[in-house]
């Protein structure tokens, strides 16, 4: 699995180190550290990668695919916090941190497409943290890259018009509207799928 991870990597390098915001040497390095310890998983479209309820305790790198994060409220109602495609890291990190004291998860992760991911055990990661020093560099990098994807999401919801979220959410998800559900981008919006069929009947008589 070793060299097939790091030939998968390499598919997404400029990407993943665009987007986190490291050098070439860090990024080889953290790969080759993580390889041994990686495993390819696959789900069908529908399957749960993390169920809410139940301690998280992996992590994921989606290689193929589109995987939906999200919650229920006290209510029943279905939230999607996140959006994650190829080349991006999969997880709820308070989820995972706060198994680490037996707590349950508050998220779900969900296969919006049938996906390939790789997998990795938390508690492999905090080990392999304490170990090496590039380990620790590289998860401040992916926390402060998931810090900003958070805010970018909560600026998302903030907005009072659906017609603006909508248009945020091209552009920080672009091209992902063709692949997932106008039911799932719905509740990423924060609407019903009935009125997401409304904004979408009208853009294309207004087109």
């Amino acid at each position: 699995m070793s060299e097939a991870f790091l030939k998968q990597r390499e598919e997404f390098s400029e990407y993943s180190m665009s987007r986190i915001g490291v050098s070439r040497e860090m990024f080889d390095a953290f790969n080759r550290i993580l390889a041994p310890h990686v495993v390819e998983v696959h789900f069908r479209k529908g399957e749960y990668l993390q169920r809410a309820g139940v301690p998280a305790s992996v992590a994921y790198w989606l290689y193929r695919g589109v995987a939906r994060r999200g919650m229920i409220t006290q209510d029943g109602a279905d939230v999607t916090m996140a959006f994650s495609a190829e080349g991006d890291t999969c997880g709820s990190h308070h989820d995972l941190l706060a198994a680490q004291d037996g707590q349950p998860a508050q998220e779900f992760i969900i296969a919006e497409t049938p996906v390939t991911a790789i997998r990795v055990e938390w508690a492999t990661m905090a080990r392999l943290r304490e170990e090496h020093s590039i380990m620790r560099e590289y998860y401040l990098k992916v926390s402060e890259h998931s810090i900003r994807r958070y805010s970018q999401s909560c600026l998302v919801r903030s907005m009072t018009s659906a017609n603006c979220r909508l248009a945020a959410f091209r552009e920080q998800y672009p091209g992902l509207e063709q692949r997932i559900s106008q039911k799932s981008l719905a509740s990423f919006l924060g609407i019903t799928p009935q009125y997401m069929s409304t904004l979408l009947r009208q853009e294309q008589q207004e087109r």
